[in-house]
C-alpha cells in the first residue's frame, strides 16, 4: 500500500559531493510540495563530509531519511532507496544537481491527471547548455503519447532524473537499477520507456544537470575505461530479453537504441581491449546484433566507419572487426559511388557504401625540381581505414585541361594526431604547368578502382588560401583560387616576355573590377590597394606583431634589431593603442595602432607578415572576416608568412603546426633537431631553418637577486584560448572545471608547502609565480598571502626580464625551459600530470626530459620541494651534465640570432619579387 502522506518520493544517491550537496538539498527543500515529498538520501560510501551534511538535513526535516549503503555503486544506492519508498510516484536526483522549485509538483500533477506510468520533463545543463535531439519533442503544453514509438529519439534520454515513475508500474515490471556498473540509469529508464503504454511530456524544465570537471565525470572517460565496453554490452543483452514483449514499432525503437548506443564501443574496442577480451566481446555482441536488421544499422549509425563493426558481426568476420585496416585495403567504384572492396551478400551491400568522401587541397606551390606545380592535400573515404596505404591508385584531374597526373598517397603526422586511421590520408601530385593553356581549371581527385573510377572535387582549405599567391612557373602565371562553393581551381595565363607580365597585371586588375561590380567582400579594400599601389610599389613592407596587446617575444626583439640596425627596411609593429607594452616600442618609431587606418593600409601592401603567434588570429584588423579575407584579399596582396615561434617546439604540434595547416613560408627553429622535426615530421622541407630565436640575443643572465620563478604552461582543456571567441556560459563551464582540476590543486599545494616556505625564509629567496598568458585570469586564490610568494604582473615585468633575473626556474611543460637552458639557469621539471597532459593537451615529440632535459624531473609536490631545497642549499648551481645537454642542443650560442633572422627573411622576400 502507498502512504497517503506522500505524493512523490525522491531518491538521492550521494558520493563525495560535499561541495555541491548543500545546493542540491536546498533545491529539494524549496519544492512547492516539499511537505508531501518523501526524500531518501543514500550515501554510497563517501570519504568526505557528505554523510554528515545529509544527516544534518534529515535531522531538520521529518520527511527526510538518510543512511549509508556502500555497495553496488550508484545503482545499489538507488535500489536501496527505492526499496524504502512508500509514495506512489518516484523520481531520482543526483547529489550535485538541482531541481527548479515547482519541478516535483508539475510532474506529480501531470501524472495524476493523465494517469500515466511515466512522466518526462525538460532537462537543462549548467553552466553550459546542451541541445539534446530529443528536446524537440517538448511543446508548449503537456503532451500524452501512447508509447515511445511516437517519440523514438526520447529513448536516448536515458537519465532517470527528469522522469517521474509510477512505482506500481516499476515494481510490476521488475525494473531495477543494475548494481556495480556504469550506465545504471539506462538499465532503469530505457526499459521503463519501452514498456510504458502512456507517456506524458511536460514542457517545463524539471531538472538542472550540473556539468562538472572532465576528470570527475564517468562519461568523460567513456571510451577509455575497459569496463564500459562490458557494462554497456550487458545493457544491450538485458534489453534484448524485453524484445518479445514489445510491439513491432517498439522493437524498431529498441533496435535503433541498441545500434546507436553501442556503435562507438564497437568501433573503438580493438584499440582498447586485449585480444582475448576483444574476441569474447565480439562473440557476445554478435549474439545481440545478428538479431538486428541491417536496415536498423544503416539508419542508426553515424557513417560507414561505424557500420564496419556490425558488418563484421553479420559475417562472423573477426579479422574485419579487430583489424579493419588489414581486412579492407581499398574501395570499389559502382554507379558513381564508392564501396569498401569486400565481398558481401547483397543484403549487406548498403553497409559497405562509403558514406562520404572529402578531398581538400592544402598547399599549391611551385615545384622547382620538376618545373611544375605541386598540389598537396588530404582525403577521407569514410569507412576505409587509412592506417596504411590503400590498394587503389589515385590521379589528380585538372578538369577542362586534358591533364590527368598521378597522385601519390602520403603519410601525415597531423592526420595521425587527429585520428590513428587517417595517417595515410595525404596526397601529392605535380601538374606540368607548361602543358596548361590559358583558363580556369577545377581540380578533382580520381580514385582508380577495379570497377569504375570515381572522382571527387577538391575543396579549398584555410592553409591553401593562406599561401595562395600568383606564381610564375614554366612561362605560365598560375594562381590558386577558391571558386563557387569552395572549389579549388588553378587560374593560368601564358607569361612569355614583357608583354606576358603586363597582360597578367591587366588580368588581375580585371578581377578587381569584377569584384567591384559584384560588390563582393573586400572590393573596397582592393580598390584602395590599387589606388595607393604607386606609393608602395618598390617598398618592401615588413609587418610585425605578436598578440594584439603584447610586445615581449621574438617579434619585439626582431623589430628592435631592425629599427636599430636595419632602419632602411620598412618594418612596422602592430599593437593595440592601449597596450601596456606599447611604451617600450614608442622610441623605436614605426609603431602602428591595431585596426587603425594605417594598419589596414599596410596590410594591403605588406610583403611579409611576421609573427611569433598565429597571424590571422592576431594581425587582422577588427572587422576583417578571416574567411572572406583569405578568399578575396590575401592572394591579391601575396604577402609571405613568417612564423618566428614563441617557444621551442619539442612536442608533436603537427595537428596545428603542420605545413599543410599553417600555410607558413618560413618557420624558425633553435636547433638542428627542431628544424629537422619541422622539415620531416611536419613537411616544411627547407622552409624550416635553424636560425635561433631573436629574443635569445637579449637573453643574458642577471642572477643573484635571490628569486625562484615558477612558470607553468597552460592547459587547453582548462581555459578558453584568447584566439577563440566564446560566450559567458562557456567561460562559466571552464571556470568550474579549473576549480576542480589537478592543475589548480598542485599549484595550491606547492605554493603553500610548509617546507618550501621555511626554505625560502631560511635561504632568503622569494618565489615569483608567473601564470601563462592564457591562464592569467583564472588563478585567483592560487597564490597565498605570504611574504615569500608573489604573483608577477606581465604588464609590469616582462617574461624575459623574469627569466633573466631568476636564480632557479620551476616549470611543468613550458617550452621556456629551453630559454633557461640557454641562460645556464638551473631548473626543476614539475611534471605532476603526464597522463592527463599527453591525453588532453599535447602529443609527445622528439624531446624526452628524462634523457634530454636540463634538470631533474619530478612527479609530485614532495619531489619538487625536495629538489628546490637542494638547489637553494647549493647556491642554485646547475650540474655539469645539464650544462653538456644544453650545449649539445642549440645550433648557436651567440648574439647573432636577429642578424640571421633578418637575412633569412630578406632572402624569402627576394624570392617573391
Amino acid at each position: 500500500m502507498f502512504d497517503p502522506l506522500y505524493a512523490v518520493a525522491v531518491v538521492v544517491p550521494i558520493f563525495n559531493v560535499e561541495r555541491y550537496l548543500p545546493e542540491c538539498l536546498d533545491s529539494l527543500a524549496r519544492q512547492t510540495i516539499f511537505d508531501r515529498c518523501q526524500v531518501v538520501l543514500v550515501d554510497n560510501g563517501s570519504s568526505d563530509s557528505s554523510p554528515a551534511i545529509a544527516a544534518e538535513f534529515a535531522a531538520r526535516h521529518p520527511n527526510v531519511w538518510a543512511f549509508v549503503h556502500a555497495e553496488g555503486k550508484a545503482g545499489g544506492a538507488r535500489n536501496a532507496g527505492m526499496d524504502l519508498v512508500s509514495a506512489r510516484y518516484i523520481t531520482f536526483c543526483d547529489s550535485d544537481d538541482v531541481l527548479p522549485e515547482d519541478a516535483l509538483e508539475i510532474m506529480w500533477r501531470t501524472a495524476v491527471k493523465e494517469r500515466v506510468p511515466l512522466t518526462i520533463g525538460r532537462m537543462e545543463t549548467f553552466p553550459e547548455e546542451t541541445n539534446w535531439p530529443w528536446l524537440r519533442y517538448f511543446g508548449k503544453q503537456v503532451q500524452v503519447h501512447p508509447g515511445i514509438e511516437n517519440i523514438p529519439e526520447m529513448i536516448h534520454g536515458g537519465s532517470a532524473c527528469h522522469k517521474l515513475f509510477d512505482i506500481e508500474f516499476i515494481r510490476a515490471n521488475n525494473i531495477r537499477f543494475r548494481e556495480g556498473v556504469h550506465f545504471e540509469d539506462a538499465f532503469f529508464s530505457v526499459p521503463a520507456m519501452l514498456l510504458a503504454d502512456r507517456i506524458a511530456m511536460v514542457p517545463s524544465t524539471v531538472y538542472k544537470y550540473r556539468k562538472r570537471a572532465a576528470e570527475d565525470s564517468t562519461m568523460d572517460k567513456l571510451w577509455e575505461r575497459t569496463a564500459n565496453y562490458w557494462d554497456h554490452l550487458l545493457l544491450e543483452e538485458y534489453l534484448m530479453t524485453l524484445r518479445s514483449r514489445l510491439s513491432g514499432h517498439r522493437q524498431e525503437v529498441l533496435n535503433r537504441f541498441l545500434v546507436r548506443s553501442y556503435q562507438g564501443f564497437a568501433l573503438r574496442a580493438p584499440q582498447v581491449l586485449p585480444e582475448e577480451e576483444l574476441y569474447q566481446l565480439f562473440q557476445r555482441a554478435r549474439a545481440v546484433y545478428t538479431l538486428v536488421t541491417p536496415d536498423a544499422v544503416l539508419a542508426s549509425t553515424h557513417d560507414a566507419r561505424h557500420r564496419v563493426p556490425f558488418l563484421a558481426m553479420y559475417m562472423n568476420w573477426y579479422e574485419l572487426f579487430a583489424r579493419p585496416d588489414q581486412a579492407v585495403g581499398g574501395v570499389y567504384g559502382r554507379g558513381g559511388d564508392l564501396y569498401l572492396d569486400v565481398a558481401v551478400p547483397s543484403a549487406l551491400l548498403p553497409l559497405t557504401k562509403v558514406s562520404s568522401t572529402s578531398v581538400h587541397v592544402e598547399r599549391i606551390q611551385a615545384d622547382p625540381e620538376s618545373g611544375g606545380v605541386l598540389v598537396a592535400g588530404r582525403f577521407v573515404l569514410n569507412g576505409l581505414p587509412m592506417g596504411q596505404p590503400m590498394r587503389n591508385r589515385m590521379q589528380l584531374w585538372v578538369e577542362k585541361s586534358g591533364q590527368m597526373v598521378p597522385a601519390r598517397q602520403v603519410w601525415r603526422s597531423d592526420l595521425l594526431a587527429t585520428r590513428d586511421d587517417l595517417a595515410w590520408g595525404g596526397f601529392e601530385a605535380v601538374v606540368p604547368a607548361g602543358a596548361l593553356k590559358d583558363g580556369e581549371f577545377p581540380l578533382k581527385l580520381v580514385f582508380c578502382t577495379s570497377g569504375r573510377d570515381v572522382s571527387r572535387p577538391c575543396m579549398t582549405t584555410t592553409a591553401m588560401l593562406r599561401s595562395a599567391r600568383p606564381m610564375k612557373v614554366a612561362d605560365r602565371w598560375v594562381l590558386p583560387l577558391s571558386k563557387g562553393k569552395d572549389n579549388a581551381v588553378l587560374v593560368v595565363r601564358e607569361a612569355r616576355g614583357r608583354d606576358g607580365d603586363k597582360d597578367w597585371e591587366d588580368f588581375l586588375e580585371g578581377l578587381d573590377q569584377d569584384q567591384k561590380k559584384r560588390k563582393a567582400p573586400f572590393w573596397r579594400a582592393r580598390a584602395i590597394r590599387r589606388a595607393t599601389l604607386r606609393f608602395y610599389r618598390r617598398k618592401e613592407i615588413w609587418l610585425i606583431g605578436e598578440r594584439r596587446d603584447t610586445a615581449q617575444d621574438n617579434s619585439l626583439h626582431l623589430f628592435t634589431y631592425l629599427r636599430k640596425h636595419e632602419r632602411r627596411r620598412k618594418a612596422y609593429y602592430v599593437i593595440e593603442k592601449g597596450s601596456a607594452d606599447r611604451a617600450k616600442l614608442k622610441r623605436l618609431g614605426n609603431v602602428v595602432a591595431h585596426s587603425s587606418w594605417k594598419h589596414k593600409l599596410l596590410m594591403l601592401h605588406a610583403s611579409l607578415l611576421i609573427n611569433a603567434y598565429d597571424i590571422d588570429s592576431y594581425m587582422l584588423p577588427d572587422g576583417w572576416d578571416r574567411t572572406k579575407y583569405l578568399k578575396h584579399l590575401n592572394w591579391r596582396i601575396g604577402a609571405r608568412r613568417v612564423f618566428l615561434q614563441h617557444g621551442v617546439t619539442d612536442e608533436d604540434g603537427s595537428k596545428a603546426l603542420h605545413r599543410n595547416r599553417t600555410g607558413v613560408d618560413l618557420v624558425f627553429a633553435t636547433s638542428d633537431r627542431e628544424a629537422q622535426y619541422f622539415s620531416e615530421h611536419m613537411h616544411y622541407g627547407d622552409q624550416a631553418k635553424a636560425l635561433g630565436f631573436p629574443r635569445f640575443d637579449a637573453l643574458q643572465p642577471d642572477r643573484g637577486r635571490r628569486r625562484v620563478l615558477l612558470m607553468p604552461t597552460w592547459r587547453k582543456y582548462l581555459t578558453i584560448p584568447s584566439y577563440l571567441q566564446q560566450d559567458g556560459a562557456d567561460q562559466d563551464a571552464v571556470d568550474e572545471i579549473f576549480r576542480e582540476s589537478t592543475y589548480r590543486a598542485f599549484m595550491v599545494e606547492l605554493l603553500r608547502h610548509p617546507k618550501l616556505m621555511e626554505a625560502l625564509e631560511h635561504y632568503d629567496y622569494v618565489l615569483d609565480f608567473l601564470p601563462h598568458y592564457e591562464m592569467r585570469n583564472m588563478i585567483d586564490g592560487v597564490v597565498p598571502d605570504h611574504p615569500r610568494v608573489q604573483r608577477l604582473d606581465q604588464t609590469k615585468v616582462s617574461v624575459q626580464t623574469a627569466l633573466r633575473q631568476c636564480d632557479l626556474f620551476i616549470t611543468d611543460w613550458s617550452s621556456v625551459h629551453f630559454d633557461m637552458a640557454y641562460l645556464g639557469t638551473p631548473l626543476v621539471y614539475a611534471r605532476f600530470d603526464p597522463d592527463e597532459y599527453w591525453a588532453k593537451h599535447a602529443r609527445k615529440g622528439y624531446f624526452e626530459a628524462a634523457y634530454d632535459g636540463f634538470g631533474p624531473v619530478c612527479g609530485n609536490v614532495e619531489e619538487v620541494v625536495t629538489e628546490v631545497i637542494r638547489y637553494l642549499s647549493n647556491g642554485c648551481v646547475r650540474e655539469p651534465e645539464y650544462d653538456h645537454r644544453a650545449r649539445a642542443f642549440f645550433a648557436f650560442e651567440d648574439r647573432d640570432n636577429c642578424a640571421r633572422a633578418t637575412a633569412a627573411i630578406a632572402e624569402l622576400a627576394a624570392s617573391n619579387r
